[in-house]
């Protein structure tokens, strides 16, 4: 069951992102945080995860303080939070892409607990799953309005997957992330 502090964290979520969207198609962000959300409860997580999943960007992506968010939703979801993190708002301004997304990967592989890391590939299968869309409607102009290239975004995939695949072993939600980096790699290979 789902208590009113899930509402809470629903209703602070589509505050937060309600204004912003995808930079490459334009589609409402808050798509992404429920999207991610429905595969952490279908993963089997609890309503911490699910609330982690709604705010799992919340900290990267709007002036949100890591005080206020753990006053508001305490230690459990603040974790979650942190660790889907690779930086927040401040600490992007020092850090290049490349940094932050190494100093990430480390961070998931030896202090992420079992809760961050269903977030986490809920997360990457979400994004992922929207990226290959994308690329099948768009073809490889996709990449004309994006920060990254396709080789920097399917580098960065593998090196999730694999960290996933060691820590939280055969879950459906870890088997469909390696179904689409495959489909994504085999995508990009096409559209060269």
């Amino acid at each position: 069951m789902l208590s009113p502090r899930f509402e809470e964290a629903l209703a602070y979520a589509a505050r937060r992102h309600g204004a912003q969207v995808r930079h490459n198609t334009g589609t409402p962000y808050v798509s992404h945080l429920l999207a991610t959300c429905a595969i952490v409860l279908e993963e089997g997580g609890g309503e911490t995860a699910a609330i982690g999943a709604l705010l799992h960007d919340v900290l990267e992506d709007q002036p949100t303080g890591r005080g206020a968010l753990r006053e508001a939703f305490g230690d459990d979801v603040y974790r979650i939070v942190h660790d889907c993190t690779d930086a927040d708002a401040t600490e992007r301004r020092g850090l290049t892409w490349w940094e932050r997304k190494r100093e990430h990967l480390g961070r998931m592989s030896t202090e992420a607990g079992a809760e961050s890391l269903l977030v986490i590939a809920a997360d990457k299968v979400c994004s992922l799953q929207s990226l290959v869309d994308d690329l099948h409607r768009f073809g490889p102009a996709l990449f004309d309005r994006s920060a990254r290239t396709a080789a920097e975004l399917l580098w960065n995939y593998r090196e999730v997957l694999a960290i996933l695949e060691g820590r939280l072993g055969e879950r459906p939600v870890v088997v469909r992330l390696r179904r689409l980096v495959t489909e994504f790699a085999v995508a990009v290979d096409a559209h060269r």
